[in-house]
């Protein structure tokens, strides 16, 4: 581990190491030694050492580290040799001094502004603080672009993106290139670089902006994560809220097997969670304008967010071999022969369903009443004509861990029907029993026509009717 020493320039403290503290000492004397000890001169030997320690700070990361000699070295190329300071009025006279003066002249190699991340002055990743240096705007315009984009689920992916894309802005070099500053410090005291901030104008604007976004995005952010709270772990007290609440463990038992929800919620907790709460911290940040922790907050919001995903993984294979297996049973009935040569199908009369309280769960639909649910579905009829007998086909399907359980599930839904002479009265929907697991169910009622008879179909029984090819 190199020695470091400690100095004072233009009355800011820093670490610097051994060797970097020697070349530093030797280029600030040869600047002395060419611009003498007159008024003139210490001026300028200040100006050199302020702009150093403004060049120092961002890579020292605020006196966290040493300054070694590679950043001595490129704060030297930066500020120009000893020789460039040379006063210009030499003691040569005519063309010899035009010559001279020309000789010294140092030639100024443009910086190219290239996009970097800024780690001194990040939220998050410093990918906002970037972009507002490379486009000379407060960065301030870039994090309310990308909390307006939160919202919409599109600022992530491209922040990621970002964020892997653009380097840090780690050395003097790299800093000058993320501003787009002059390469060259002139000897003149001259006013802080305009690139450094927005016009002061705008900048009002958009802090007025980011305070007022900054707090209904607290308001917001923190309501969603009460609300989401209470909806995952207490559903009781959320029933005096919202009704429909108490059904929410009912629904849970039907959906999951034991033991499968648990990695679900905690996953649902930290998935959506933990957005929420950066957008909170970001909330934070426009209205107070902190810049601590942002990094390690960051961090471990991304790495509880992939926890979440991996657990909601976790949960959905879990779920998904509840449904590796698919079977079906059959019920053959062999209606009585009918008179005439039409059979007429007409819709049972059932209870009217409200379209408001129904839950949708694909194929199953769970109507809310007062007291309890229905679980219910509407069945696949198929008509074929032609047939050898007048027949009748009621098949079941269900979804399971194994074969034996689909079966099960199967087995389990109800479907009526009920014929008077050529009159076939056929029910509109399935049913489940209460709390029965919803696992896929579907119906299919199959119809044969013998040969000679013709079908007449009720309007109302119309759309669940498909024609049988022969």
């Amino acid at each position: 581990m190199k020695k470091t020493i400690h100095i004072n320039l233009s009355g800011i403290a820093f670490r610097i190491e051994e060797d970097a503290y020697d070349q530093l000492k030797e280029y600030l004397d040869a600047v002395q030694a060419i611009l003498g000890s007159n008024d003139e001169a210490r001026e300028t030997i200040n100006d050199i050492e302020s702009r150093m320690a403004e060049l120092f700070i961002p890579v020292t990361h605020e006196n966290q580290v040493a300054v070694n000699l590679k950043d001595v070295e490129e704060v030297i190329k930066i500020l120009g040799e000893p020789r460039d300071y040379a006063p210009a009025d030499d003691e040569t006279d005519g063309a010899d001094a035009s010559s001279a003066s020309a000789k010294k002249e140092p030639f100024v190699q443009p910086i190219r502004k290239r996009l970097y991340r800024d780690p001194y002055s990040r939220v998050v990743g410093g990918v906002c603080s970037g972009l507002g240096a490379y486009f000379n705007v407060d960065p301030l315009l870039f994090r309310l672009l990308f909390v307006v984009g939160l919202f919409y689920g599109i600022s992530i992916i491209p922040y990621l993106v970002l964020w892997i894309a653009m380097p840090k802005a780690l050395t003097v070099e790299q800093r000058m290139q993320m501003f787009g500053g002059e390469p060259v410090f002139n000897k003149a005291r001259t006013a802080a670089p305009s690139y450094m901030t927005a016009p002061s104008g705008l900048n009002q604007v958009l802090r007025i902006v980011g305070v007022v976004l900054g707090v209904g995005i607290i308001l917001v952010s923190f309501a969603l994560m009460v609300a989401m709270t209470v909806a995952l772990f207490f559903s009781g007290p959320a029933v005096h809220l919202v009704p429909e609440a108490g059904y929410m463990w009912e629904l849970h038992d039907m959906l999951f097997s034991q033991g499968e929800s648990l990695p679900i919620i905690i996953g649902l907790l930290l998935a959506l969670g933990v957005p929420l709460l950066l957008v909170f911290y970001l909330g934070l940040h426009l209205v107070f304008q902190f810049r601590r922790g942002g990094k390690l907050i960051g961090t471990l919001g991304l790495i509880f967010w992939l926890v979440g995903l991996g657990l909601l993984t976790v949960g959905v294979l879990k779920v998904g071999i509840d449904f590796r297996h698919k079977a079906s049973i059959e019920e053959v009935v062999l209606p009585d022969a009918f008179n005439g040569d039409t059979l007429f199908l007409q819709a049972a009369q059932m209870p009217q369903i409200t379209k408001r309280s129904v839950v949708h769960f694909n194929n199953i639909r769970v109507h809310l009443n007062e007291d309890d649910m229905t679980l219910f579905g509407e069945p696949k009829i198929l008509i074929r004509e032609n047939a050898e007998h007048f027949a009748l086909v009621i098949e079941r399907q269900a979804k399971g861990a194994t074969e034996a359980r689909a079966r099960a599930y199967a087995g389990a839904a109800e479907y009526f029907w009920l014929q008077k002479d050529s009159l076939l009265e056929l029910d509109k929907i399935y049913t489940l029993p209460a709390k029965s697991k919803i696992r896929d169910q579907k119906v299919t009622v199959r119809i044969s026509v013998p040969k000679g008879k013709v079908v007449q179909i009720d309007p109302n029984l119309q759309r669940y009717v498909r024609w049988s090819v022969n």
